[in-house]
């Protein structure tokens, strides 16, 4: 049952941006059967301005903000980050920023709308932001000015990328159809194994499954114990506690179809609420929701230098919703503290899972 009753996206809208209802707005936009996407394009032509531009022109504009807080997230996780754009290259469809906190992997093909919102609540105050949804009005990327923002830039860059259309409401495309992978009795699980050991660059990952077509949690299934193993779902929690107390940097990365968002170096304050593990450091949050946890996995994938390991988290769907693993510079072998940390969390027990059930 809703919370708040609205009648129509608009009135949801003008009492979310105000402070006036309950919940985040990807809730309030799915009580009326809409995505947050088409919620906040209710508010177009109030506190919202539609932005019309090649998103690959706009990222590379938005270090004239200044300092930022920049948001990716999907059902299961929230990744924040304070930093600056900068050093951002665009190729076709893909986007890279590489400016030390704002470190994100952009792919541009899945962005439709862009939205320049202010929202005023009691609680927050005044905040102004830029945000990108894919067709079907899911969230991709959120940029939040901060105290220490240039908000003369992002009234010049609302001013030079705002669309003419600024009519309330946007269209949007169903989901995707899901990739149809192979059958597990249809890979050559031989085959898969001799070429996961040979791989020599962890980008070579993607490429190694879609050559196989099979998916992520599927290709960790199928490889076996020498590359891959089923960890504890509260696996999790041992390894943000374990590295909070070392001081070791490890790697974050959260994405969703249209960005990843990555954070690099120590997690200090680890703070369980609820069925939310959150880390709660000055310049990076990260709120992760444990329930959603259906799979936890250690991965080892080759490189030239020796091997990558991973921890990685599937929802009930068996989506990957984030990756851990340990700073590592390019051409490096992996950090001996950060593989001691991993190898030594607690592997999934079946018995025991059928005994909790």
């Amino acid at each position: 049952m809703s919370e708040n009753n609205f009648k129509t996206p608009q009135e949801a809208w003008a009492a979310f941006s105000a402070g006036d209802a309950k919940g985040y707005a990807v809730d309030i936009a799915a009580e009326l059967g809409l995505t947050e996407g088409e919620l906040v394009a209710a508010g177009i032509g109030k506190n919202v301005v539609r932005l019309d531009v090649d998103w690959g022109d706009l990222i590379k504009r938005l270090e004239e903000l200044g300092e930022v807080k920049i948001l990716t997230r999907n059902p299961s996780v929230v990744h924040e980050k304070i930093g600056t754009f900068g050093k951002v290259s665009i190729n076709g469809e893909m986007g890279l920023v590489l400016n030390g906190d704002v470190d994100l992997r952009l792919f541009l093909g899945r962005w439709g709308h862009g939205f320049a919102v202010e929202t005023n609540t009691p609680r927050a105050g005044r905040r102004r932001s830029v945000q990108f949804f894919d067709h079907e009005g899911k969230a991709i990327h959120k940029i939040f000015l901060t105290d220490n923002s240039n908000e003369t830039g992002y009234d010049a860059l609302v001013a030079e990328f705002r669309a003419e259309n600024q009519e309330p409401g946007i269209e949007t495309l169903p989901p995707l159809p899901k990739s149809v992978t192979r059958k597990d009795e249809d890979v050559d699980v031989d085959n898969l194994r001799a070429h996961w050991r040979k791989m020599t660059d962890v980008h070579q990952f993607h490429g190694l499954l879609k050559d196989f077509n099979v998916g992520r949690q599927q290709g960790m299934r199928l490889v076996g114990t020498e590359f891959a193993e089923r960890l504890s779902n509260d696996s999790l929690k041992t390894m943000l506690e374990s590295a909070s107390e070392s001081g070791l940097p490890i790697m974050v990365f959260v994405g969703n179809a249209g960005a990843i968002q990555i954070h690099t170096g120590p997690v200090k304050t680890i703070r369980e609420m609820g069925e939310w593990i959150n880390v709660m450091d000055p310049r990076f949050t990260l709120h992760l929701r444990m329930d959603m946890i259906a799979e936890a996995w250690i991965v080892r994938k080759p490189i030239r230098e020796g091997v990558v390991t991973t921890v990685e988290l599937y929802d009930a769907e068996l989506n990957n919703f984030a990756i851990f693993c340990g700073e590592r510079a390019p051409k490096e072998a992996e950090n001996p503290e950060w593989q001691k940390l991993a190898e030594g969390l607690p592997r999934f027990d079946a018995k025991e899972h059928v005994l909790a059930e």
